[in-house]
């Protein structure tokens, strides 16, 4: 990763991800027993290596990485991770952040997150509904805008 090596057991990559496990039984895919991580960071190595060993990734690393956390479970089919990060997002989710997680929410099939804008939409339509961030939803990412205003429309008609 970067420049620096960070060590961990291959038995726990595999364990862990369908992904490694894929790429141990390539062996062509492995020099000298290290597998290179060239897009992602450290820390978000770090934290996913942490939730291997531990099932946990500390609070400190979420907060600050929680979008490259949740890419790399997402690249490295660690569905446990990503759903933690989803969940850690919706917390998150305000105007400003809206349309930068409507994009994850579109490239990377994530319910949880998707849920969550749905959620603080039907929270704050009043206001979301007739402002840029929502304008910029409509226009970058129209079918998931439609299926957001559908269901909160049916969220509006169920709490009725």
């Amino acid at each position: 990763v970067a420049d620096r090596a960070i060590k961990a057991h291959r038995c726990i990559l595999a364990k862990n991800s369908k992904v490694f496990r894929k790429m141990f039984e390539q062996t062509e895919m492995i020099e000298g027993g290290e597998v290179t991580i060239i897009d992602f960071k450290p820390e978000p190595v770090q934290a996913m290596l942490e939730f291997f060993y531990t099932g946990e990734v500390n609070k400190d690393l979420l907060e600050k990485h929680v979008e490259a956390i949740f890419a790399i479970a997402h690249k490295y089919q660690v569905l446990p991770l990503k759903y933690e990060c989803e969940v850690f997002m919706t917390n998150l989710i305000d105007d400003e952040k809206i349309l930068k997680y409507c994009g994850m929410v579109h490239f990377y099939d994530a319910p949880t997150l998707e849920k969550g804008c749905k959620v603080y939409i039907q929270i704050n339509k009043e206001k979301f509904l007739k402002s840029k961030g929502w304008e910029e939803v409509e226009e970058v990412y129209p079918k998931l805008a439609i299926r957001i205003l559908k269901s909160v429309t049916l969220m509006t008609y169920s709490i009725k």
